[in-house]
């Protein structure tokens, strides 16, 4: 475990711990702030800009339209469970069923050639 972990760890638990003082009838600690917006800057100056390298290498992926179908899927089933709505779940499945196979067929008649 690197240093800049273990930091984030105690600084992350000290944070929560002053966050929640009066619940645990704790009084207000300075080196816990502290630590937390140690966290904060580190990361910012660190590894926020390999996050955004990682992310801006994948924008490609958004493009897919299997991920459209998985996320407009995952929609369907949320606000179905949230509004009570009468969906036949057999029928969406079928449906969804259908669209992969056209799309994981092309893909595959892709690799082929």
């Amino acid at each position: 475990m690197s240093r800049k972990t273990l930091l984030a760890v105690f600084a992350v638990i000290g944070t929560v711990l002053a966050f929640f003082q009066q619940q645990f009838g704790l009084t207000l600690d300075v080196t816990a702030i502290v630590g937390g917006l140690t966290v904060i800057v580190l990361y910012i100056l660190f590894e926020a800009k390999l996050d955004f390298k990682r992310i801006t290498g994948q924008v490609g992926k958004f493009k897919d339209p299997k991920f459209w179908l998985a996320f407009a899927s995952a929609v369907l089933v949320g606000l179905q469970n949230a509004f009570g709505w009468n969906l036949p779940t057999e029928a969406i499945v079928a449906v969804l069923t259908v669209i992969m196979s056209i799309l994981f067929g092309k893909d595959f008649a892709k690799a082929r050639s």
